[in-house]
């Protein structure tokens, strides 16, 4: 499994070249998101959720192969949602055919679906980017409780509309890079999801819907946006779990996906 990966903000840096281009910025990785199955001798065919769908990074990626497979995805997450279903798909596809991390995200890179989304789902926990491309410079922030994270998903986002767009990118990046000097400054959860609200208000990215929600949920540790999708992420303790689920009408429930030690400080 390839967990799925929740941006609180981030800053784009794009290069002429695909592996020195990706983002800044903090994330979590969760416990939910993609599985894979690959048949041999298919047509290069790519399903998810039993769906026939066109990924771009995934068609990039069995291009590199002389064989031809068809592809199978699952997931209780959708495509377009802002949570990096993209990068877990070409993840997914990349470590099954031997091809690795950097071929992932080179494939996310050209065809601006993400930009630092496999690295930190290669990783895991709370990941915090502090050079763009690969590879990448990681610390991981701090976990100080046993968090729930709560997903509703209200719609779709599409992540090249804001990456081709100069104004997002400059509004961004200028804001981006003072959140993630004060994220630095003190690492902890309650922090980055302080921070992630306040980054998607000043972008001017935040859905109404989902900032009225943010509002509703203010009795938990902190709700945002994830980017770049429309969607809520909440977290929250398990004291405040069902009061935060009776607010939401399609909650999705999840713990954090953490590879290493489950509450680690930062290096």
């Amino acid at each position: 499994m390839i967990p799925a990966h929740i941006t609180g903000f981030f800053t784009i840096h794009l290069d002429n070249s695909p592996l020195k281009s990706g983002s800044t910025g903090a994330g979590l990785t969760v416990d939910k998101g993609v599985e894979v199955y690959i048949e041999e001798n298919g047509t290069g065919k790519i399903y998810y959720n039993n769906e026939r769908v066109d990924i771009c990074p995934v068609k990039k990626i069995l291009n590199k192969v002389d064989n031809l497979f068809d592809v199978y995805f699952s997931s209780p997450f959708p495509l377009g949602s802002g949570l990096g279903m993209s990068g877990a798909c070409s993840l997914a596809l990349s470590k099954n055919l031997n091809l690795g991390l950097e071929t992932a995200h080179i494939a996310e890179v050209e065809c601006k679906t993400g930009l630092g989304d496999v690295i930190a789902q290669e990783i895991g926990g709370f990941v915090i980017r502090l050079t763009p491309g690969f590879p990448a410079s990681i610390k991981r922030g701090i976990i100080e409780d046993d968090y729930y994270i709560i997903v509703e998903i209200l719609g779709k986002k599409h992540t090249k509309d804001i990456l081709i767009n100069p104004d997002y990118v400059q509004r961004i990046n200028y804001i981006g890079e003072e959140i993630l000097d004060r994220l630095l400054l003190n690492p902890t959860i309650k922090n980055f999801i302080k921070l992630s609200y306040e980054f998607a208000v000043r972008t001017n990215l935040i859905d109404d819907k989902i900032k009225e929600l943010c509002k509703d949920l203010s009795f938990t540790v902190g709700a945002s946006q994830s980017m770049i999708g429309k969607t809520l992420f909440c977290i929250v303790k398990k004291e405040h779990l069902n009061d935060a689920i009776s607010i939401l009408k399609n909650p999705i429930v999840c713990k954090i996906y953490n590879k290493g030690e489950p509450w680690k400080k930062i290096d």
